[in-house]
């Protein structure tokens, strides 16, 4: 696993005073910039994140600090952190079921790609397919086999490089876009190239702006390739990313299609966007074995 410094943000400034520990017990919990359901979805965390609890309201809302992120999420979406174990059963899938027991379609919710959770002593049952995880605030479930991968609890996003990354997000194409989303559900560009690249061990910051400033591999744009992130500026701010295919094409969870999708840069291939090719500020690679090309 590769990583670049993460810099928090954070909509408050943090609290005086840290509390406790905990963590996501929901699929996926909305992380707002108020204490409020009409307020701005900041960012969400995956079932299983860590969250230090910074400050809580009396409305039912707590403000947490995610590894990335500082934002407010309803109580009922958190809990004690589950039991650490050796393994951990990491999403491959882009989604798939939690169940009540090895057997049965019973739901226990669901998880998205790239969640982690503990591997409980029980491990896994081959005559199910099933793999036995620990839940947030004590609990357990099962979850199929086939749309996890067993990792060791120190290396659970090995690197796997640029190929892996643009896999999974193809298989993302057509998502609706959402503000703030990081799942299949809904997602912006900066949550799908994080996503992405977590997917391929590249651990890099959550927001399109962080990620241009704090990936230090810069890429000039002839030698783009494939997995190398492509940013866009509006007026010398950045404001968008894309995952390139290769140095004139990009997937990206566009606001505009309303969608993940592919667009070109090139003014002679279908998929033109000649709005975004003006917006061209730069690349960064996330991947160490793609630095030769890089400054």
């Amino acid at each position: 696993m590769t990583s670049v410094t993460v810099p928090v943000r954070a909509p408050h400034a943090p609290a005086t005073r840290v509390r406790r520990a905990l963590a996501v017990a929901v699929g996926v919990a909305d992380v707002c910039r108020e204490p409020d359901v009409s307020s701005e979805l900041v960012t969400q965390a995956l079932l299983g994140a860590p969250a230090v609890l910074l400050e809580s309201s009396e409305s039912g809302w707590t403000r947490i600090r995610l590894v990335d992120y500082e934002g407010w999420t309803r109580d009922d979406e958190l809990a004690t952190p589950a039991r650490k174990t050796s393994q951990v059963a990491v999403v491959t899938a882009t989604h798939t079921p939690l169940y009540t027991a090895a057997r049965g379609e019973t739901s226990a919710g669901e998880v998205f790609a790239t969640g982690l959770l503990p591997i409980t002593a029980a491990g896994q049952r081959p005559a199910s397919g099933r793999v036995r995880v620990a839940l947030p605030g004590g609990r357990v479930a099962w979850v199929a086999a086939d749309a996890v991968e067993q990792r060791p609890v120190d290396d659970p996003y090995p690197l796997r490089g640029p190929e892996t990354a643009v896999a999974l997000a193809k298989q993302l194409l057509d998502v609706p876009y959402h503000w703030g989303g990081v799942t299949q559900r809904g997602i912006d560009c900066s949550g799908l190239a994080q996503l992405a690249c977590r997917a391929g061990g590249a651990i890099i910051p959550r927001d399109a702006d962080q990620q241009y400033e704090g990936m230090p591999f810069v890429v000039d744009r002839a030698s783009v390739r494939l997995g190398d992130l492509i940013f866009f500026a509006d007026r010398g701010a950045i404001t968008h990313v894309g995952i390139a295919l290769d140095n004139m094409t990009l997937l990206h969870a566009s606001g505009f299609g309303e969608s993940v999708i592919i667009t070109s840069l090139d003014p002679s291939e279908g998929g033109y966007a000649a709005r975004l090719a003006g917006m061209y500020a730069g690349a960064r690679r996330a991947f160490p074995d793609q630095q030769s090309a890089a400054r």
